[in-house]
């Protein structure tokens, strides 16, 4: 059969965390990955399923832009045990989607737990993974996680992409790391690259609050992820600090939640930035579209990544990014023509960076022209979804009896 021109039954898994959410409003990585691929392959014609948690006020079942979404019900809040219910729920509500609307020809998994989960219970079923999960493949025990989880989350790892037909890493940099530390077959892992969805970003209609509209009113620089540690948005506070005190006057806006929120407020105080930084927790979908448009420039201080979403989200718009130069940040920018990069908790340098791109226009739209061609060229969702549909094909036939 071929598949290339015949519709296929795709069933996508996603994470199962508490801020798993389809279609995505409030950031998430990998949903915007698995929505942005949901919607290029259904528009080809093809049947997409996508199995995600249930938030409140959610529907258990809905059909959304032909896309067909079931969400699972949270019985607990311990990440690894609520990730391996969800696995569990999931493996029952696939078994009663193919029941009622024929098998799945392929299943494509994004997070450990459950993705080992489900295949298990499926191995006749061609499986694909997308490795997007760098806490334990770039880490040592007790650098971010304990001992024991990261011993754990490193077995699970291990054996999802040894049990999985074929693994999707999101970089070349990433399929070196798994390839070497999991002692997997190079051919096993293909790089295809994070993705997003052109015209989305391009459509910027949405009004801003007016509490939101008095921000956008002056110059600011823009922060987007997870308050957690290895985000590094302490070390933002102490750049805004660093630049307050040279009278360089710039905003410093930050969109996200986590375990470092309240923390990171009490720092504000401390350092007296309350009218230089502003932290906005989550932001809907349709205004962070607004909000990254409007930013002189985004910064990601983390110290680790594999290729974050809100940077090609910031291409998309035109919008410079400065991102620290963490393990494999390569595999993305190249220094200088599609951003600039600075080095580890190094504010002087970054402060420097900052006043250069602001001041040299030659330098600021050489870099927005070619961030710009470069993920319209590579990284837009129509062109990566077709290198997945690819794959599912080639894994498909292979696993034919």
């Amino acid at each position: 059969m071929l598949y290339e021109v015949c519709s296929v039954r795709i069933g996508l898994i996603s994470s199962g965390t508490t801020t798993d959410r389809i279609p995505p409003i409030y950031g998430g990585g990998i949903q915007k990955y698995l929505w942005h691929l949901a919607g290029a392959l259904s528009a080809l014609g093809h049947e997409v399923h996508i199995f995600t948690y249930q938030q409140p006020r959610q529907l258990k079942e809905e059909l959304l832009d032909r896309i067909y979404v079931h969400r699972i019900s949270r019985v607990l809040k311990t990440p690894v045990l609520a990730t391996f219910l969800f696995g569990m729920k999931t493996v029952v509500r696939l078994l009663q989607t193919q029941k009622k609307n024929g098998r799945f020809q392929i299943l494509h998994a994004q997070s450990r737990v459950s993705g080992l989960i489900v295949r298990l219970f499926f191995q006749k079923t061609p499986f694909v993974f997308t490795a997007h999960n760098w806490d334990v493949a770039l880490t040592r025990p007790n650098e971010l996680i304990s001992r024991l989880p990261h011993t754990a989350l490193a077995l699970i790892e291990k054996a999802v992409l040894s049990y999985s037909d074929a693994v999707i890493s999101l970089t070349p940099f990433f399929q070196k790391v798994l390839t070497t530390r999991y002692k997997l077959p190079g051919t096993k892992i293909q790089v295809i690259p994070n993705m997003v969805r052109i015209s989305q970003q391009l459509d910027l209609q949405s009004a801003p609050s007016p509490a939101m509209a008095k921000l956008l009113s002056k110059p600011f620089l823009l922060f987007v992820g997870r308050l957690e540690k290895a985000k590094g948005v302490d070390f933002l506070l102490e750049f805004s600090k660093q630049r307050s005190s040279q009278d360089k006057a710039q905003n410093l806006i930050i969109v996200g939640t986590g375990s470092q929120k309240y923390a990171l407020k009490k720092k504000v105080t401390e350092l007296g930035l309350q009218n230089a930084v502003h932290i906005l927790g989550t932001v809907h979908e349709k205004y962070l579209q607004t909000l990254i448009s409007a930013a002189s420039a985004l910064i990601l201080p983390s110290e680790f990544e594999i290729m974050p979403t809100v940077i090609l989200e910031a291409w998309a718009v035109k919008c410079p990014a400065l991102v620290q130069a963490y393990q494999g940040v390569q595999s993305l920018i190249r220094d200088r023509m599609t951003g600039l990069l600075f080095q580890t908790r190094d504010t002087i340098q970054l402060s420097q960076l900052v006043t250069e791109l602001l001041t040299n226009e030659d330098l600021m739209q050489k870099i927005k022209q070619n961030s710009f061609t470069q993920v319209k060229t590579v990284y837009a969702s129509s062109i990566v979804s077709r290198q997945i549909l690819s794959l599912y094909f080639s894994v498909i036939k292979r696993c034919q009896p």
